[in-house]
């Protein structure tokens, strides 16, 4: 699920059909879009941008549609393809509305202009597949991957190599989350039954951990 920058719409993913909620009048009739694949949708994200909010992008296998939405329907825009393995996670960016990045289980990371999509802009390698992928939201060039339990931080222009390397948890991360007002500061959320915080220019130790009795699926600034 998906909630767009301005509050007035929700979007709720199926493999037959997308379903767009109105969140003024949520008891209405929703309306949906129709899907022709045989694969679920792994992530949908709205842009975070005024200018672009009628735009949100979708997974399903190795594909991102790109769908508009106005005037109560919607159609699929665009497509990007270039994954050769499942994609994992998509974020648009805070700062550029026309980019979006995604992570896939084929250890690249894209990022995508959608004013071009017959290639990525940017493609940054990694020895293992990324299962979460999230842009800074202070420094535009900076994102951070997930890999298992570590995580990899990013300067998309220096795509050769990660800039950083934290050995996070001793098993998968399901989340990550980077701090509001801080460029360095960021959340990693896992398996392990914990939440721990970190400042990437210290990766060797962590600055607090709460632990938790369950493992953790998501953690989010507020």
């Amino acid at each position: 699920m998906s909630v767009d920058c301005l509050g007035q719409h929700a979007v709720l993913s199926g493999r037959r059909f997308l379903y767009i909620v109105n969140l003024d009048a949520p008891f209405e009739g929703h309306r949906k879009i129709s899907r022709q694949s045989k694969w679920d949708i792994g992530a949908v994200q709205w842009n975070p941008h005024d200018s672009f909010a009628h735009y949100f992008a979708a997974s399903s296998n190795q594909r991102v549609d790109l769908y508009k939405w106005k005037d109560g329907s919607g159609e699929v825009g665009t497509t990007l393809q270039g994954h050769t393995r499942v994609i994992s996670d998509l974020d648009w960016a805070v700062f550029e509305p026309d980019l979006l990045v995604t992570s896939s289980v084929d250890t690249y990371i894209y990022i995508w202009d959608i004013k071009d999509t017959r290639k990525p802009t940017v493609a940054l390698s990694a020895v293992a597949g990324a299962s979460q992928v999230k842009w800074n939201k202070k420094n535009a060039n900076c994102l951070a991957t997930s890999h298992d339990g570590d995580v990899r931080i990013w300067d998309k222009r220096k795509p050769s190599t990660a800039v950083e390397y934290l050995a996070a948890h001793l098993s998968k991360i399901h989340g990550l989350d980077w701090h509001p007002d801080s460029e360095h500061i960021l959340a990693t959320s896992s398996q392990d039954n914990s939440v721990k915080f970190w400042d990437y220019r210290q990766p060797r130790k962590y600055l607090n951990i709460l632990p938790c009795q369950v493992p953790v699926w998501k953690a989010r600034y507020t």
